[in-house]
């Protein structure tokens, strides 16, 4: 008796948005190209290793900046703040800390698998990528960071695609910033419009320093004051703002904050309004430092006479100086290289020499990108100080881009019982097969003679091992599948 089921449609779950299927073809292609990067790390002595997709969020939050932070997959368990990694390096280097602070350096470590970044889906970029890259660690300037940007341009070239380098240095703009008395959010926006401005979109000024800097009538009341308010002592200054707000009225007591803690508020404000001018100036040495573009031997005597009149260090120079001279020697010629000073890449644990690849074929589409940390290992509790660099790249974004021969389908043999009773004859032939490393498919759906043809047919299998109930097997060899026929 057939049970007829009465269950009734649902309506279908639908994937998240940004979250990607990969298809068999994708992913043999994608592994074939995940294979090809793996080797050529593994050939300079790096060693891959699994880091978990589930972090404390702490781990990305220590010098990430705001742009990835807001990207951050992150959700309180168990009373633990816990995230999917965005990245791989922090993973890395947590690593590195509880395990091998005892090991001799340089360490060459590398790694591949999943990473979860909440931003806009777009072509060639997806809320879950497959990230490979690799982390020199115990390699000063500028011998670590040749070596990790030649495995980057080494990687792209395996792929078939024309690299273009684009190199800076962090240590430029940070210096510059130090020198003022910025609070951690002014520099981090400072550092994020710099980037926008090299990639030469918008940045409001106005509203940024509406937000960063306090309200106009504070404003005004600051230039009014002027150096009496600006040069007074802290204590000073608590007891002029007290004595302001009982001026004007302000109630100072019976309400939720203490007048200590009113008067504390204000002074924030005050302290926004002196980052004003700050401000102003940070942003326009950022805006003359991104608009440094082009070939080396343009823009360095440039970027010197800019350092000269700010009076800033011109180590950052000789780096990058160093660093061209080494990828000569790796055979990146500098005329394929792009120096770029105002690069900042909007994770704030880099220090010195920056740098992405781009594929000349697709000159806006990045590929591979990284630098050098030397300041991370310490902020995630590294006892002593450890010069680092790395790079990473998107495997699915570079599958698409390759221009390689994609892997060959598979060799499939079907292998069929011709009857129920053959079903275990069919399964000892296919097992024979496979310890003989033939790929193999058994048909478990009992189809006729006839339909397991055509289902072989739709599947480019080439060749049917037909069983018969006393053992017995013919093989018959299949014409191959034209376009549009079954």
């Amino acid at each position: 008796m057939t049970t007829v089921s009465t269950t009734e449609p649902t309506t279908p779950i639908e994937r998240l948005r940004g979250m990607p299927d990969i298809g068999p073809e994708v992913y043999r292609r994608r592994e074939a190209i995940r294979h090809t990067l793996q080797a050529i790390l593994e050939q300079h002595g790096y060693q891959f290793i699994e880091p978990p997709v589930v972090e404390a969020t702490e781990l990305f939050l220590r010098k990430s900046g705001p742009e990835r932070v807001a990207q951050i997959y992150a959700l309180r368990y168990r009373n633990r703040d816990i995230a999917l990694r965005p990245e791989h390096t922090a993973s890395v280097l947590r690593y590195y800390v509880e395990e091998l602070q005892n090991e001799p350096l340089p360490l060459r470590l590398a790694y591949v698998g999943p990473v979860f970044r909440y931003e806009r889906p777009q072509a060639g970029r997806s809320r879950q990528f497959t990230e490979l890259g690799c982390e020199l660690l115990g390699a000063p300037s500028p011998y670590g960071d040749a070596e990790i940007v030649h495995l980057a341009v080494e990687s792209v070239t395996a792929l078939g695609l024309t690299p273009r380098l684009v190199v800076g240095h962090i240590g430029i703009v940070l210096e510059f910033l130090d020198r003022l008395p910025l609070r951690q959010r002014v520099r981090d926006w400072l550092l994020w419009s710099m980037e926008r401005l090299r990639k030469g979109q918008p940045v409001d000024v106005d509203a940024a320093l509406e937000s960063l800097s306090g309200n106009e009538r504070l404003v005004a009341l600051y230039h009014e004051l002027g150096h009496e308010l600006r040069d007074i002592s802290p204590e000073r200054l608590e007891r002029w703002v007290l004595g302001m707000l009982r001026e004007v009225g302000v109630q100072l007591s019976g309400g939720s904050r203490t007048p200590e803690e009113i008067v504390a508020g204000v002074l924030a404000k005050l302290s926004r309004v002196q980052d004003r001018e700050h401000i102003l100036q940070a942003f326009a040495f950022t805006r003359e430092l991104a608009a440094l573009e082009g070939p080396p031997a343009e823009v360095l005597p440039q970027l010197r006479m800019l350092l000269d009149r700010h009076a800033l260090d011109p180590t950052p120079i000789q780096q990058i100086e160093a660093v061209l001279q080494l990828l000569r020697a790796y055979g990146v010629e500098e005329d394929t290289v792009v120096l770029s000073p105002g690069m900042a890449r909007g994770l704030h644990y880099y220090t010195g020499v920056l740098f992405e690849v781009y594929a000349a074929e697709q000159p806006h589409l990045q590929l591979c990108g990284g630098g050098r940390y030397d300041d991370l290992a310490q902020l995630l509790g590294a006892r002593q100080p450890l010069p680092a660099c790395g790079f990473s790249c998107g495997l699915e974004r570079l599958t698409e881009l390759a221009r390689v021969p994609g892997p060959s389908l598979p060799d499939i043999t079907l292998v069929a019982p011709v009857t129920q009773e053959a079903m275990p004859h069919a399964i000892a032939t296919a097992e024979a097969l496979r310890q003989r490393n033939v790929q193999v498919e058994l048909d478990v759906r009992g189809r006729s003679p006839n339909a397991n043809r055509r289902y072989a047919r739709r599947r480019g299998i080439s060749h049917v091992i037909f069983v018969e109930a006393d053992g017995t097997t013919r093989v018959e060899q299949l014409p191959l599948r034209q376009d549009g026929q079954e």
